[in-house]
């Protein structure tokens, strides 16, 4: 039985118009935002802020290393019988249906769903293929 605790991930997506300055390193990803200089007014705002996570993918990461490093366990949990949850949450326009159902264009662009299928199919194959060759 595979038991794993919950893994929280981070895929950065290219931003057009980004204020202030992120840096996306080894799991942590600091976010600076320069207070606004408000005449009269005493801004009390925190200007940096520091998330941890598992991993952080940069901006060009590829689907098939994300697929990789955080849906492959998942996928073997399923295909053995066990529960199993990949789950994407970010606001609108932040790419999670291209993360989980990937690109129509490119094969290669495939998301994490279709990945999934095809590895847990494979995996059966390979097992079927071995049994019939011990026949």
């Amino acid at each position: 039985m595979v038991k794993e605790g919950i893994k929280i991930f981070l895929r950065a997506k290219p931003s057009r118009g980004q204020k202030g300055h992120t840096e996306l390193d080894d799991g942590l990803v600091t976010f600076n935002v320069p207070k606004e200089d408000s005449e009269g007014y005493v801004n009390n705002k925190k200007d940096l802020y520091k998330f941890k996570f598992e991993e952080v993918f940069q901006e060009k990461t590829e689907q098939d290393t994300i697929f990789e490093k955080v849906c492959k366990n998942a996928a073997e949990s399923a295909r053995n019988g066990y529960n199993a949850t990949i789950f994407a949450y970010g606001q609108t326009g932040s790419g999670k249906t291209f993360t989980i159902t990937g690109g129509a264009e490119r094969y290669k662009d495939r998301g994490m769903i279709p990945r999934s299928i095809s590895y847990i199919f494979q995996s059966f194959e390979q097992v079927c293929f071995h049994h019939l060759s011990e026949l």
